[in-house]
């Protein structure tokens, strides 16, 4: 009975490789990415996060994880509403300035 188990298990593990190494797993890591990966925003949401970065510098300034946020994540817009992003901009291309970040050298 275990080894039939066994032969069972080593089937279907075989079966898995296969469809890895012949690309047939695309399709499941794309759906995976879709869920996972990040989502596109409008602009008044990516607005409101980089002035939260602002807020948080400006209240902790010896956190420079804040700052890094504020000068360099992108942030994926979606523009037309169809779901995907259409453009990535930086709090700073998003026109949100920020006193403390450019009285500290800015980005």
């Amino acid at each position: 009975m275990n080894t039939i188990i066994i032969a069972i298990l080593a089937i279907l593990v075989l079966v898995v490789i296969a469809a890895f190494f012949t690309g047939g797993m695309t399709g499941l890591v794309d759906r995976i990415k879709g869920i996972y990966g990040s989502q596109p925003i409008d602009e008044t949401q990516a607005i409101l996060e980089c002035e939260g970065f602002c807020n948080s510098y400006t209240s902790l300034p010896t956190v420079e994880e804040y700052k890094t946020n504020y000068c360099e994540k992108k942030f994926g817009l979606d523009t037309d509403n169809d779901g995907s992003a259409d453009i990535e901009k930086t709090c700073s291309q998003l026109g949100i300035i920020c006193q403390k970040i450019s009285d500290a050298g800015g980005c």
